[in-house]
């Protein structure tokens, strides 16, 4: 009976090094995927955006939204090549940048610093490219300028301009810098140079502006949360961020106003995604179902 009973404890001991041995293997597997696979597929999405208070000589309208880079962290050379070829293949209109092109823990060299304006350089829109400061770049604000300007982006801050596409009606286009540095001036950034009722978009970084703005823009877009980066299914991002409430990840709508939250290209704080790819929004602008 001792001989069988050790017999069994023994394969026991079998089946849970077993289980073991699966477990540590699961987890090695899960985590080389979050670190090295997920964070590297940047996929794209597309929206159609309905709202009548479009000029009719915007229909068709596109606009290519990326945020959240965090160079160097799991985004480098060949992500943000991948970013301007996958922009590029959708002929926008204009293209936005809603913040976050550095990382507040990681220092970028000289040739880093050029390697982003020369490639970012290469995006190309018909009309023109416009961006937004996060909070991580504060880090160096004249090197995010020198970037994104020598790349020919056009930095908003508080700023509203007009933006005028196949007819003699604009549109708005505004822009407010992070609300995590900086206190947003919603007079200037709604102030318009003609009189009259115009359909407005307004590039943010952190959503939860849409708060405070949604009578006042028919569009806001913006980045920030990158998706909460680990998602569970039914309980959402596990990384929260200030400044976010409850506009996470994806499309918020109200009676005449909507949200888009760009789960962002990079990663923050921990370099993983999880049910969360890297992505690129698309827009196409319309003033009819």
């Amino acid at each position: 009976m001792e001989e069988v009973k050790l017999k069994e404890e023994k394969k026991g001991h079998k089946i849970l090094f077993k289980i073991f041995l699966f477990l540590v293997f699961f987890i090695v597997i899960l985590f080389c995927y979050m670190h090295f696979w997920e964070p590297k597929t940047i996929i794209t999405h597309e929206y159609a955006v309905v709202n009548e208070a479009l000029p009719e000589s915007f229909n068709g309208f596109k606009i290519a939204h990326f945020s959240d880079i965090h160079f160097g962290r799991t985004t480098n050379e060949d992500e943000v090549e991948k970013v301007v070829s996958l922009v590029n293949e959708m002929k926008p209109d204009i293209i936005v940048f809603t913040g976050d092109l550095f990382d507040n823990y990681i220092t970028l060299s000289n040739d880093n610093k050029e390697f982003l304006k020369s490639t970012l350089a290469n995006m190309s829109a018909t009309i023109g490219k416009y961006a937004v400061k996060g909070d991580s770049d504060y880090i160096d604000e004249s090197a995010f300028q020198e970037i994104m300007e020598g790349a020919g982006f056009t930095i908003l801050e508080n700023t509203n301009i007009p933006i005028f596409y196949e007819g003699k009606t604009p549109i708005y286009l505004s822009g407010i810098s992070s609300i995590t540095k900086n206190s947003p001036d919603y007079t200037n950034a709604f102030q318009k140079e003609l009189e009259g009722s115009f359909y407005q978009i307004l590039l943010c970084h952190e959503p939860i502006i849409f708060n405070n703005v949604a009578s006042n823009t028919n569009l806001v877009l913006s980045g920030h949360s990158l998706g909460g980066l680990l998602r569970i299914p039914f309980l959402g991002g596990l990384i929260k961020k200030d400044n976010v409430g409850e506009y996470e990840l994806g499309e918020y709508t109200t009676d005449s106003s909507n949200l888009f939250v760009s789960n962002g290209i990079g990663t923050e704080n921990v370099s993983f995604r999880f049910l969360n790819y890297p992505s690129i929004n698309l827009y196409r602008l319309y003033n009819y179902e």
